[in-house]
């Protein structure tokens, strides 16, 4: 209807507007004879190009191209039609009618879809008016992706805020606006932006997501001592194909801000090793064995044994692999690696295991210098176990989970893993290869400083760290599970890889950037407390001993220890380990750790 009743009018008003709004003999005749030309012309080339089907909430400027070139083909038949039912001639007709009928039908068109996208869909008022309900939001990024940004959200602006400043890097901006918002053209002055725009929302665009940028940003408006959340669009590719919404911006996190570079892959090499073949992970419902299991399914093996002495943790890793709709057989066992019965079955059950993944041990610092014997006999004694039985039911590959708190240790936890290394590193060969992952801290990870410093601050704080001065190095859980993958198909046999984790991170700055990006001031809102070391703990980790060296693998920033001099005085003997734990004496066992590590700076009991 809405299109007759343009056709009709444009029709009518080009004749009036061509004649001054007086229709003098000859043409008094001629808007009424050519109507039905018109009508016919038109409605065929809204017909072909399917006007009458766009949504006019959602017309664009390419839906404007499309609806000019329709009328203009419509008004070319039209002038056609016209010239040809007169006899071949425009006598007694005003050929520019048909211009002005084109501009006309075009304004009508176009401008009543405007005019219902402006109402229906920009929402102006909702977007620019004052209201103490809708948070002030600060957007970075490039013009572009802003743009974009803009555009995805305005239909959602009540849900999420009013947008009042951009800023980006694209110095040729400066002044400008883009919807009204004013463009400014200054990282560093973010937090001053913030603070006169009165901004309670600093929203991140890529490709200002990264690591350096975002604590660049973050570094800016904690000058000010601004409360603000600290949001971003995680993925670039969600605003090109213009999927961005409010359900996909997300909280910045700590990870967003580690500098860790991603390194390169062998996706085709790990598929190769891992497709087809039976698996096993060890600890498969803790932070990196679950993590394993997850990128272990998208490999597709044959079958994956899922071993772990926590049947809640079990229960719900097998329900999400399983909900994965993989064709992979998921065997999940509950079993302890210090039974060698346990470890049979599993490997019985499966038909086999060629490869093993063993990321099950105690790892908490502080609780196992409270419980030494059975940190040993979880970590060693479970380790030479699992190896043990792995070689008698010929398995090919074991992959051992360690930590840079084998290096040098002065932890009872860390000292256990060296113990480990040496054990697999140092056995005859049998036939099963082995090796050890050796990386640093694991964000997020269960009993980690993260999720600690995550819920200290729910809590109203204070956070507490041990010391102004402890490092440590980081990974993501993600990145860590994809080495210990990698250990499997890279490197020799018996030896110990190692990744290159970048700086380190003070433990103290990553609580106050902690409390930054909950939209905190820290020693404000939430309190820093420092308790000292605890029994056990460095200030410093390291990933080598001086007795190391590293060689480079084939795969980007991942390195093997050279075997040179063993740095341990006799090769470790499980039996006399055991006599050691039957004694109960915790003396005793720091004075074995002592006589086979060397280097190790275990704090006298």
């Amino acid at each position: 209807m809405w299109h007759l009743v343009g056709i009709t009018l444009c029709w009518w008003l080009a004749f009036l507007l061509r004649l001054d709004f007086a229709l003098p003999t000859p043409f008094e005749n001629a808007p009424l004879e050519t109507l039905w030309l018109a009508v016919v012309a038109q409605a065929a080339c809204i017909l072909i190009f399917r006007l009458y089907r766009g949504l006019w909430r959602f017309f664009t400027f390419r839906d404007c191209l499309i609806t000019a070139v329709a009328f203009l083909v419509s008004n070319l038949w039209l002038a056609v039609g016209i010239y040809f039912w007169k006899g071949g001639t425009f006598e007694d007709f005003p050929r520019s009618v048909i211009v002005i009928n084109y501009m006309l039908i075009i304004a009508w068109e176009i401008g009543g879809r405007a005019i219902v996208r402006f109402f229906r869909e920009v929402r102006f008022e909702r977007m620019y008016g004052k209201s103490e309900l809708r948070p002030n939001v600060v957007l970075v990024g490039a013009p572009d992706e802003c743009d974009i940004i803009i555009r995805s959200l305005v239909r959602q602006t009540g849900d999420y805020g009013r947008i009042r400043a951009i800023v980006t890097d694209a110095r040729r901006h400066k002044g400008g606006r883009m919807h009204g918002i004013r463009v400014f053209c200054d990282l560093d002055a973010i937090g001053k932006i913030m603070l006169e725009k009165n901004a309670e929302i600093l929203l991140i665009v890529p490709p200002f997501n990264s690591p350096k940028k975002v604590r660049r940003i973050v570094d800016s408006v904690s000058s000010y001592n601004i409360r603000c959340e600290y949001h971003v669009v995680p993925a670039i590719d969600d605003i090109a194909l213009g999927r961005v919404d409010v359900s996909q911006i997300r909280r910045v996190e700590i990870e967003d801000l580690l500098n860790r570079k991603s390194y390169g892959i062998d996706v085709k090499r790990l598929e190769q090793f891992v497709s087809k073949r039976r698996l096993m992970v060890t600890g498969a419902g803790g932070s990196i064995g679950s993590e394993i299991t997850r990128q272990l399914i998208g490999l597709a093996p044959k079958v994956l044994v899922l071993f772990e002495i926590s049947e809640f943790a079990l229960f719900e890793i097998e329900r999400e692999l399983n909900a994965m709709g993989s064709d992979v057989d998921i065997i999940a066992i509950t079993g302890d690696v210090r039974k060698t019965s346990d470890i049979r079955t599993a490997i019985e059950r499966a038909g086999g295991i060629d490869v093993v993944y063993h990321a099950a041990a105690y790892k908490h610092v502080d609780l196992m210098e409270r419980n030494p014997f059975g940190c040993f006999e979880n970590n060693v004694v479970g380790t030479a176990k699992l190896a043990e039985v792995s070689e008698e039911m010929g398995v090919e590959q074991f992959v051992l989970v360690s930590t840079d708190k084998a290096v040098r240790p002065t932890s009872l936890m860390g000292a256990s893993k060296r113990l480990a290394e040496m054990f697999l590193i140092d056995r005859p060969k049998r036939g099963t290869q082995f090796r050890a992952v050796r990386f640093g801290n694991v964000l997020g990870s269960s009993g980690s400083v993260v999720p600690i410093f995550r819920k200290q601050i729910e809590e109203g704080g204070p956070v507490t760290v041990t010391s102004p001065d402890v490092t440590r190095f980081f990974m993501t859980i993600p990145e860590a599970a994809e080495l210990v993958l990698v250990a499997g198909a890279v490197g020799e046999d018996r030896r110990i890889l190692v990744l290159e984790m970048g700086d380190p991170v003070k433990i103290v700055d990553l609580a106050r950037k902690m409390i930054e990006l909950s939209g905190l001031v820290p020693d404000q809102d939430i309190s820093i407390v420092f308790t000292g070391l605890k029994s056990g703990e460095k200030e410093f980790e390291e990933l080598l001993t001086d007795h190391e060296n590293v060689v480079r693998t084939e795969v980007d920033r991942i390195w093997v220890v050279k075997k040179g001099d063993d740095d341990s005085r006799e090769r470790l003997d499980i039996g006399e380990l055991l006599e050691v734990l039957d004694e109960g004496d915790p003396q005793a066992l720091r004075e074995f750790v002592h006589s086979m590590i060397s280097g190790s700076r275990l704090v006298k009991d």
